[in-house]
């Protein structure tokens, strides 16, 4: 007789205990973000640049430009590539470089800065633009 009583006992607590966990609301969820997708563009980009600032910091050369996308699709990849030339229009090594890790969106305004390691043989320099689907053309402006 007594088993048949503990094992209504052990029954009874087993239903008190889990009704109080069985009844708890779950815990409220935040709406599904919604995805979207975008499609960049494919081909020559379009971007306009103000005049750039380049000024030496020690034993390095910062350069500084602003950049903005006037195309009408995002550039996805978009790299910049700084080139030193000496007063005879030799190749100086070194040169700092740019890669933009997300879509350059349009109308978007980006600040890169560019940093080198100083020669004295450095005269000018040169910067070439390219992104992962096509080439780039710049065209400096004086405002944005």
């Amino acid at each position: 007789m007594i088993r048949p009583s503990r094992a209504l006992v052990a029954l009874l607590l087993a239903v008190f205990v889990a009704i109080p966990v069985f009844a708890q609301q779950p815990p409220a969820q935040e709406p599904a973000k919604k995805l979207t997708f975008i499609i960049p563009l494919r081909g020559v980009a379009d971007v306009e640049m103000l005049q750039p600032v380049t000024v030496a910091k020690g034993n390095e050369v910062v350069t500084t430009l602003k950049i903005k996308n006037v195309s009408k699709e995002p550039i996805a990849g978009f790299k910049v590539d700084e080139m030193w030339w000496s007063k005879d229009r030799s190749l100086v090594p070194g040169g700092g470089q740019y890669r933009d890790k997300k879509p350059f969106m349009p109308g978007e305004i980006l600040t890169i800065t560019l940093t080198t390691v100083k020669d004295k043989n450095m005269y000018t320099n040169y910067y070439q633009f390219s992104h992962a689907n096509g080439t780039v053309k710049q065209k400096k402006v004086a405002k944005f």
